[in-house]
C-alpha cells in the first residue's frame, strides 16, 4: 500500500509540473531565449521574468543553464528565490528553488564562480532579536546540499548580497552597524578559512551610501551601488578598475538613464543586469550591454 501510495504521489507531482511547464512558450538558446540589448537598458524576459512583482537581484550560473532571481509576489507578499533551467536547450518557467524553500523567505542569489555554492539571504531570530543571515548551498551530485550557514564572520547581522572571486574572496555589504550603515566590505579566505569582515577604504564608502558590490572573477573591476537620498535617481550604480599596482581607479557612475541598483554582469562578462522601479509598486530587472563599462576603463 505505502508503495502504491508513493507511485501515486510521483504521477501528481509529474503531472503539476507538466500542466506548469505545458503553457510556457518555448524558449531556446542562451539568455532565456531574449534578445541581447545594446547600449540602452531593456527590462529581461518581460512577462516572464520581470512581471507585475517586484523582481530583484539575480544571477546565471557560470555555465550559463540556470538563472536565479529574487521575485516578491504581489497578492502573497512573499518574497522567494526563483530559478529557470536550460533542459535539452529549452528553458523552464521560473518556479522557487526548492534547495532553499525550507527557509521560507529568500533572496539575492549568488553562485560562486567554481559554480561550486550558492549563497543567499534569509531572516532568522538570534537571542530573541531578528537578524539578516547569509546561508548557503553545495552541489551535489545529486543536487544541492542541505542549507548550511558560513557563521562568523558572516552572521548574525554582518553581510547581505555576496559575489566572490575566483580564488574565494567575498565583496558583500557589510551591515555589521546595523541597517541603515550599509557600507561596501570585504572577507578574504587564509588557508580555506574566512577571517573577518573588513571595510573597504579609499576610494570606496567616501560618498553616499555604498552597497550590493559585483566583483569581477578575476578582481579587475567591481561594479556597485550608490544610494543618495534627496537626489533623482536615488540609487546609481559606479564602477572602480583594479590597476597594475592593485590599487583602485576613482570611481564613476555609469550612465544608464533611471534608477539603478543590486548589479551582476552575466557569466560571459556581455551584459550587466540590475534592479531598477520602486519595490513598493514593483521593480524590475534589466540587462544591459557592458560596452558601457568598457568605455569607463582606463587606458593604460
Amino acid at each position: 500500500m505505502k508503495k502504491l501510495l508513493l507511485i501515486i504521489c510521483l504521477v501528481v507531482t509529474a503531472t503539476i509540473i507538466h500542466a506548469r511547464q505545458s503553457d510556457f512558450p518555448k524558449l531556446n538558446g542562451p539568455y532565456i531565449g531574449q534578445t541581447p540589448p545594446g547600449t540602452t537598458p531593456v527590462k529581461f524576459a518581460p512577462g516572464i521574468v520581470s512581471t507585475e512583482g517586484h523582481e530583484f537581484a539575480c544571477c546565471f550560473s557560470p555555465d550559463g543553464k540556470e538563472f536565479y532571481f529574487s521575485q516578491r509576489n504581489p497578492g502573497t507578499r512573499q518574497t522567494a528565490v526563483m530559478v529557470c533551467r536550460q533542459i535539452n536547450g529549452s528553458w523552464t518557467k521560473p518556479e522557487p528553488f526548492a534547495a532553499i524553500m525550507p527557509e521560507g523567505f529568500t533572496f539575492e542569489p549568488f553562485i560562486t564562480p567554481d559554480n561550486k555554492r550558492l549563497y543567499f539571504q534569509t531572516a532568522g531570530v538570534v537571542n530573541g532579536k531578528p537578524e539578516m543571515m547569509t546561508k548557503y548551498v553545495e552541489r551535489t551530485e545529486n543536487g544541492w546540499s542541505e542549507i548550511k550557514t558560513p557563521g562568523d564572520p558572516f552572521n548574525p547581522g554582518k553581510t547581505m548580497h555576496i559575489s566572490a572571486t575566483k580564488d574565494g574572496t567575498i565583496y558583500t555589504t557589510d551591515i555589521s552597524g546595523g541597517m541603515g550603515s550599509e557600507s561596501l566590505g570585504m572577507i578574504k579566505k587564509v588557508n580555506g578559512k574566512y577571517e573577518k569582515l573588513e571595510k573597504l577604504s579609499a576610494p570606496f564608502n567616501q560618498t553616499g551610501k555604498q552597497q550590493h558590490p559585483w566583483i569581477a572573477p578575476d578582481e579587475s573591476y567591481i561594479v556597485f551601488t550608490v544610494r543618495r537620498p534627496g537626489q533623482d535617481p536615488v540609487n546609481v550604480l559606479s564602477v572602480s578598475f583594479r590597476k597594475n599596482d592593485k590599487s583602485w581607479t576613482e570611481p564613476v557612475e555609469l550612465n544608464l538613464g533611471m534608477d539603478a541598483g543590486q548589479p551582476y554582469i552575466s557569466h560571459d562578462g556581455k551584459y550587466l543586469f540590475f534592479t531598477s522601479g520602486d519595490p513598493r509598486v514593483g521593480s524590475d530587472i534589466y540587462w544591459v550591454s557592458t560596452k558601457i563599462i568598457e568605455a569607463l576603463s582606463p587606458k593604460e
